[in-house]
């Protein structure tokens, strides 16, 4: 089954593809990236957190990439 749950916010790209951890498990990931001139920065955080299904990790993974570029903008 395949998921697209990579989306721009902010300047940013979010990938939140959830991986299989086990037969009834997902762990929610977000890989943060940024072009910045010829450069990219990326961000990994894998292993957010362990959910039942695969939408619901993305979704945790979602938020939670939104809430730390939001918090990365209002330092700047």
């Amino acid at each position: 089954m395949a998921f697209h749950n990579a989306f721009k916010y902010r300047g940013y790209t979010l990938d939140c593809e959830p991986v299989r951890w086990s037969d009834d498990c997902f762990i929610a990931q977000v890989v943060i990236s940024r072009e910045a001139g010829e450069a990219l920065d990326e961000y990994p955080f894998p292993n957010l957190c362990i959910r039942h299904s695969a939408p619901s990790a993305a979704q945790f993974a979602k938020d939670w990439g939104r809430q730390w570029v939001d918090a990365r903008k209002s330092r700047q």
